[in-house]
């Protein structure tokens, strides 16, 4: 079969299909199919001058629930705005506080399909849950000892519970005595964390691949030295991005190659999409241009950023340490960079309401993004957008909704929500 027959014919997908250890292997076309991006918009929300509800700090997520209603997480003020599917405001939920109901360190949100919210507090080391009426219900407490792991936070579809992985993880350790430290980790665990009791119960779905870690960091300045407790990600490793499905199955990419892998709701693998489009080698070119790339971002007050404290020759308290000391530490990070071997395929992997499968490959630059692919679980290719035509969405929504989150050049965060077509949905 030739592949342009393939690009063009679903019905012949079926054919490129084979099958190993039980599980359906799906090859796509290496020719993309063009998408076009204009969709039509339905409202925006979000401006400087705008309504006090609307002047948003930093948005920290966005999410639809089944009647087309808009959350907006604006982690600056510990607060989620709830607009109605015109853009009309609704009301708030949640604010700063020690109080029930009240948020000390938010660390992620997720909305059920029925209105449910719920929050992850990492200040109260509890989830705290408000109804589909934005009124608080209760806390269910994330547990008294092991380490805490908060992800990318996504609902699960069915209810009950919320779906943990992926992302930039927050890992706390909230037990331990002297010297105590949290296991190194074998994989990346995308876990179900049940809130159906006081307690979360959090049960590993798909064991992820772990890349190999190269040692612990030291950082070094202003006299001041320490490692750090774990080793971090290698620059340009593959990520682990994590998708939820409507029967509750996950979707995951956790490698460097082109395979996107789905599993039934029990976290059984049932396929692997797969497109013949090869990782590229990471050069001594790229690695000094990362370095540089960084190290100006770390100057220009745009990088990480790094606070510690540190107990005195004397034995006396705790002191900070300077902001020049912190820059040299920054500096000898970055010249410590270690790389991983190849640059990943796939750079970000959502998924859409009705289990559409959006995927972000890298663009021409090692940390640009771009053609953005839209698969099905079932194993059909959509087709692709063009690198540079289209934002991957924040959030989806029934009837083809989408929620995109832009900033304007004074860094005013603004939220556009836009109507799919039905190809997409």
């Amino acid at each position: 079969m030739k592949t342009r027959d393939a690009v063009y014919s679903w019905a012949m997908l079926a054919l490129c299909t084979g099958a190993l250890d039980g599980q359906q292997m799906v090859d796509f076309p290496s020719e993309d199919r063009p998408l076009a991006s204009a969709f039509d918009e339905v409202y925006r929300i979000g401006s400087f001058d705008g309504e006090t509800w609307e002047t948003f700090g930093e948005i920290g997520g966005v999410a639809f629930d089944g009647a087309g209603n808009l959350y907006v997480y604006d982690a600056q003020a510990s607060r989620v705005v709830m607009v109605d599917p015109s853009g009309g405001f609704v009301r708030e939920i949640g604010q700063q506080g020690e109080g029930p109901g009240e948020l000390r360190l938010p660390a992620g949100f997720a909305v059920f399909r029925d209105g449910g919210v719920v929050i992850a507090d990492m200040g109260h080391r509890a989830y705290s849950i408000f109804g589909s009426d934005g009124a608080y219900q209760r806390s269910v407490s994330m547990g008294g000892g092991g380490v805490i792991r908060i992800g990318e936070m996504a609902p699960d579809p069915r209810g009950g519970a919320v779906y943990s992985g992926g992302g930039g993880r927050v890992m706390m350790s909230i037990s331990g005595g002297p010297g105590a430290r949290p296991e190194e980790p074998t994989s990346r665990p995308v876990e179900r964390i049940g809130l159906e009791g006081e307690v979360a119960e959090a049960t590993t779905v798909v064991d992820a691949w772990l890349p190999p870690r190269g040692n612990p960091t030291e950082l070094r300045g202003g006299g001041v030295s320490f490692s750090m407790q774990m080793a971090g990600p290698r620059t340009f490793e593959p990520g682990l991005f994590v998708g939820t499905l409507p029967d509750g199955g996950i979707v995951y990419s956790d490698s460097s190659t082109y395979s996107v892998k789905v599993t039934d709701p029990n976290g059984a693998l049932q396929r692997v999409l797969r497109r013949p489009i090869r990782p590229r080698p990471v050069t001594e070119k790229m690695e000094e241009a990362e370095k540089a790339r960084q190290l100006a971002e770390m100057e220009g007050g745009d990088g990480p950023r790094l606070r510690v404290m540190t107990a005195s020759p004397g034995g006396g308290g705790a002191q900070a340490i300077g902001g020049d000391a912190i820059k040299e530490m920054m500096r000898n990070r970055i010249d410590q960079l270690e790389f991983y071997p190849e640059l990943p395929v796939v750079m970000d992997l959502t998924t859409g309401w009705g289990g559409k499968i959006w995927v972000v490959r890298r663009g021409e630059e090692p940390t640009d993004p771009g053609a953005v692919d839209v698969l099905t679980a079932a194993g059909q290719y959509v087709g692709t957008f063009a690198s540079g035509e289209l934002q991957l969405p924040s959030a989806f929504g029934p009837e083809g909704l989408v929620a995109f989150v832009e900033t304007d050049d004074l860094d005013v965060p603004t939220v556009v929500v836009k109507r799919l077509p039905v190809i997409l949905r």
